[in-house]
């Protein structure tokens, strides 16, 4: 099962927000960070550097499923 969680993020390196940004971060069932997006459901560049803040938790989706990890962030206002 993987995460989807709610957070505050802060890009370190390439152009800062020019406000408080908020995303989701996926994680995977070892709690390890596999993905992070925009507030709009967009993938950010991992590459990159980026600091980020906890908010909350949204839920879990089965790993075949990915329409349930598209589910969370729409009860959370995406899309």
């Amino acid at each position: 099962m993987h995460k989807v969680d709610k957070i505050k993020f802060m890009l370190i390196y390439g152009e800062e927000p020019a406000a408080e940004c908020y995303g989701y971060m996926e994680s995977n069932q070892e709690g390890h960070m596999i993905a992070l997006f925009n507030s709009y459901g967009e993938e950010i560049d991992l590459h990159g550097g980026h600091a980020f803040v906890r908010v909350r938790s949204l839920g879990k989706f089965d790993n075949e499923d990915r329409d349930n990890f598209y589910s969370l962030l729409e009860s959370d206002g995406v899309g």
